[in-house]
C-alpha cells in the first residue's frame, strides 16, 4: 500500500477584510498518493485556490496539519528561503494567471527556469524544447515574445514551464480554462501519462471534460472538501 505523499487533517484558513473574518476553509482533510490525479471541483470562491497554496506550500493553514513529503510545513518548521527551495525542487504550480515572464519568448520562460533549478545550458536547451513540442508549441512560436502568442498558448507554455521542472507534486489552478477540446485533452493525457511514472497531479477545475482521467474526484464546497469518486492507481 503507497503512503501518502500529501496530507491535511482539519485544515481552516480564514482572511480578514477590515473587521470581517471570511472562513474560506472549514476543516479540509485530504490523503493523496504517489501517482494520483486529483481533480478538485467546486463554484467560484469555494476556496479551491486557498487550498491549492496550502498544498503547493505558498501559504500557510491558520489550524490543522499540513504534511508533504513527510514534511510537515509549518512556519515553525521552515523559513521562507527553506519553503522556496523545497518548492524548487519538488512542486511544479501551474497558476491560472500564468505568471510567464513578459519580456521573455516562450522557450526563454522555460529555459531560464530550468538554469535556475541547476540544468545545464546544453540539457536545459533540449528539456525545454521536448516539453514545449509535446504541449504542441511549434518552434515557429517558441522564440516569440509570450505577448504575441494566444492566450491558450500562453497557458500551455506556463504548463511546459512546470512540467520541464521534473517536480514530485503538481499543483494545477484551472490549467485548461483557455484551451479549447483538443488541446485541453492533450494536456490532460500528458499529466496521466507522467502520472504512471509516480508523478502527482493537484487539479482545481470546472472542467468536465477531464473528468476520466481523475483518478480521484473531491468537490469543495463551503469550505468544505468531499470525496465524490476514487478509482484504483
Amino acid at each position: 500500500m503507497l503512503l501518502p505523499i500529501i496530507k491535511l487533517k482539519d485544515v481552516k484558513k480564514s482572511y480578514k477584510f477590515g473587521e470581517t473574518t471570511v472562513e474560506v476553509l472549514k476543516g479540509v482533510n485530504l490523503r493523496v498518493t504517489p501517482g494520483e490525479v486529483v481533480g478538485i471541483f467546486g463554484p467560484s470562491g469555494s476556496g479551491k485556490s486557498t487550498l491549492l497554496n496550502i498544498i503547493s506550500t505558498l501559504d500557510f493553514a491558520d489550524e490543522g496539519f499540513v504534511e508533504i513529503l513527510e514534511n510537515e510545513i509549518s512556519p515553525k518548521k521552515f523559513t521562507d528561503n527553506e519553503l522556496a527551495l523545497f518548492r524548487r525542487r519538488y512542486i511544479g504550480i501551474i497558476f491560472q494567471s500564468h505568471n510567464l515572464m513578459p519580456e521573455m519568448t516562450a522557450f526563454e520562460n522555460v529555459y531560464f527556469s530550468l538554469l535556475l533549478k541547476g540544468y545545464s545550458p546544453k540539457r536545459a536547451k533540449k528539456r525545454a524544447e521536448d516539453v514545449l513540442e509535446i504541449l504542441e508549441i511549434d518552434k515557429s512560436k517558441m522564440h516569440k515574445n509570450i505577448q504575441l502568442l494566444s492566450g491558450g498558448e500562453r497557458q500551455r507554455v506556463a504548463v511546459a514551464r512546470a512540467l520541464a521542472m521534473d517536480a514530485e507534486i503538481f499543483v494545477c489552478d484551472e490549467p485548461t480554462a483557455e484551451l479549447d477540446k483538443k488541446n485541453a485533452i492533450n494536456l490532460i493525457s500528458v499529466m496521466s501519462n507522467l502520472s504512471y511514472t509516480g508523478k502527482t497531479f493537484i487539479i482545481a477545475t470546472h472542467d468536465e471534460r477531464l473528468l476520466p482521467f481523475f483518478t480521484t474526484v473531491y468537490r469543495l464546497e463551503d469550505g468544505i472538501l468531499n470525496l465524490t469518486e476514487k478509482k484504483e492507481v
